[in-house]
């Protein structure tokens, strides 16, 4: 079926304890380099409402250039994996799609709101107001969710259960939690996340939009740790709770 998207154009003109909680978020930092960092977030299947994964995923592949993770932020860290991403909306849902090639893989973490980050894991984090409010949707290769409200120097607050289930997720590595795999494996994740599971805001009318957001690959507890980001980290230790250094999403 023809869609309507336009393929995504890159502008480079411009919760638990772990190392991505917001501990260190009292850091004096500078954002220079993602000051202008921005892209274009394209509309894809416009008036479908909740349309198949299998469909967003073939429209993503069809109009949507890859977006590679590229920044290895730390270098006591430097493995990175080959990650991209596609994102899209309509105005229903935030379509994403990763597609991840790394060197071992594991998913050990099954429970909503657990500690996905210490499997093999992808993340995007989106500040619909572009402050110092943020979501954490943190996912790991068999599709199991965290999402969290965060605003610094306040406590998180997790989604419900039934506000998580709302997002839909496909991975190619099925649902089924196995210990960490030493082997190359190549794995891709689709999800459709509803505008109204960012649940401390009322989000309507998201063509024109302007907010500031991160995606992220990691993997906490594998043999070989990895934090990888799209926009450049300027903090001592591997932290991604760090609004100042989001890049400009446009609607």
């Amino acid at each position: 079926m023809k869609c309507a998207g336009l393929c995504a154009l890159l502008l480079i003109s411009w919760p638990d304890i772990s190392p991505f909680s917001d501990n260190n978020q009292n850091i004096n930092i500078e954002n220079t380099d993602n000051k202008f960092k921005t892209m274009k977030v394209p509309e894809i299947l416009p008036g479908f409402s909740n349309p198949p994964l299998e469909l967003v995923t073939e429209t993503l592949d069809l109009e949507i250039q890859p977006l590679q993770l590229e920044m290895v932020n730390w270098n006591e860290f430097p493995y990175k994996p080959d990650v991209s991403v596609q994102i899209a909306y309509n105005e229903n849902e935030l379509f994403l799609k990763y597609q991840v090639t790394e060197q071992s893989i594991k998913a050990e973490v099954a429970k909503s709101n657990g500690r996905v980050w210490t499997d093999s894991c992808v993340e995007f984090f989106l500040s619909p107001e572009g402050n110092d409010e943020y979501y954490n949707l943190e996912i790991n290769c068999i599709g199991t969710a965290l999402l969290g409200f965060r605003k610094k120097g306040e406590p998180t607050i997790h989604a419900t259960d039934k506000q998580i289930a709302t997002i839909r997720r496909i991975s190619s590595l099925g649902e089924s939690t196995f210990p960490e795999r030493k082997e190359t494996t190549d794995w891709q994740i689709t999800i459709a996340i509803p505008w109204q599971a960012f649940f401390k805001h009322n989000l309507e009318q998201i063509q024109g939009m302007k907010m500031r957001g991160n995606f992220y690959k990691c993997g906490d507890e594998l043999s070989v740790p990895h934090f990888v980001s799209w926009t450049k980290i300027k903090t001592p230790q591997p932290s991604f709770h760090v609004p100042d250094f989001f890049g400009g999403l446009e609607f």
